[in-house]
């Protein structure tokens, strides 16, 4: 796709963000018409980065998130289809969630977010039908259909949260479940892990066990590396937008004691309450994104919580 300058010209004057990306899916730059002044903002996130409480509280809240959407995706399909390995990893998954309750820091739930990863994709392949498979994840590069089409989604989620961090006056490099890595937008990575079940895992379980895609729709390269079709990737960006565009959960919130560690599977909570500065009828995934990167601005600026999709309630402030 090309674009002339007046083109280019006119979607900055409208204050329309452009996310440029390779054929495959890596984000390359953003074209943005507005960048925040607020430098007092980049300093508090310098300030967080290295105030070992914000640090771990941020950690714990994504990790518990991530876990629990999760869980809760496993948990629906054991109690819908009766399988002994999504229910087997829901209890693994809910040891997990309580362990991180208490864990002292962010390297411990480093250790349990991929501990959490690996329990999860072991059951993932129980969710797809004929004549999908899934071999375990496999990235750079993936080398089946489904682990395309799972890196081609977070690596647009990825995008639009690094727009947002940009827009919003972040540095997207600076991370705290992720830490720094030289060119890594790990602040952006950090925001995305509790995305990535419920928004991209989701629509790409839908979109093959609906037949969206045909096994002739993925193509084999040179490296081994499995790509979607030219036709193939219009078709997935096409959905793609609609489903930014479409209504997410609410948040929930959750005490302690209602992380479910029992041998006793529960119906996940799809009615939960929105809170209370929460839009119901403007709840995109678009926006739901937004309030993300807001809710991360308020707690380094005013010490809000940081409230999470699958919040559990902890301590403002741990010491």
């Amino acid at each position: 796709i090309t674009m002339t300058g007046a083109v280019i010209a006119r979607l900055l004057d409208c204050g329309v963000d452009v996310t440029l990306h390779s054929s495959s899916g890596r984000l390359r730059g953003v074209l943005s018409s507005m960048q925040s002044k607020n430098v007092y903002l980049l300093l508090a996130q310098v300030d967080a980065w290295k105030t070992p409480h914000l640090r771990l509280e941020l950690c714990r809240r994504l990790v518990l998130s991530k876990l629990a959407s999760q869980r809760a995706l496993l948990q629906r399909h054991a109690l819908d289809h009766a399988s002994q390995v999504c229910s087997a990893a829901v209890e693994r998954l809910a040891a997990l969630e309580q362990q991180a309750l208490t864990e002292p820091g962010p390297d411990e739930l480093r250790g349990i977010e991929g501990a959490g990863a690996a329990v999860y994709f072991e059951a993932f392949g129980e969710l797809l039908t004929p004549p999908w498979t899934f071999p375990g994840r496999v990235r750079r590069p993936p080398t089946d259909p489904v682990n395309a089409l799972l890196s081609f989604g977070y690596t647009l989620a990825t995008a639009e949260v690094v727009r947002l961090l940009l827009r919003g006056g972040f540095d997207s490099r600076i991370g705290v479940l992720h830490g720094l890595r030289y060119g890594r937008e790990s602040l952006a990575l950090d925001l995305v892990e509790e995305l990535r079940t419920p928004l991209v895992d989701r629509f790409v379980l839908r979109q093959l066990n609906l037949r969206q895609f045909k096994p002739t729709d993925f193509e084999t390269q040179e490296d081994g590396a499995v790509r979607m079709s030219d036709d193939a990737r219009r078709d997935f960006l096409e959905r793609w937008e609609e489903l930014m565009m479409s209504k997410a959960p609410r948040t929930r919130r959750r005490t302690p004691a209602e992380v479910v560690t029992s041998t006793r599977l529960a119906k996940p909570d799809d009615e939960a309450e929105p809170s209370s500065d929460e839009a119901p009828e403007t709840t995109t995934w678009r926006y739901r994104m937004e309030q993300q990167v807001n809710n991360l601005r308020r707690f380094l600026l005013e010490g809000a919580e940081f409230e999470t999709m699958n919040d559990t309630i902890l301590p403002s402030k741990e010491q």
